[in-house]
């Protein structure tokens, strides 16, 4: 039976850093002030803890029938 000092050590493996999972934006790539507002709008409601049913969010939208 070889001894700790016979046996190869294993070759430790190098971490790859995963891919995002969000898409980085092209420096193209510009956002409307309704966009942007938008964005911060729920921001703001995400952070006050308000949460909005999809029913709700389709009528806010226009999008009821």
């Amino acid at each position: 039976m070889p001894t700790i000092d016979q046996i190869p050590s294993a070759s430790p493996r190098v971490r790859e850093k995963a891919p995002s999972a969000r898409p980085e934006p092209s420096g193209t790539e510009t956002l409307s002030e309704d966009a942007i507002s938008a964005m911060q709008e729920g921001r703001a409601d995400h952070a006050a803890g308000r949460a909005f049913t999809l029913t709700q969010i389709k009528r806010e939208l226009g999008r009821e029938p």
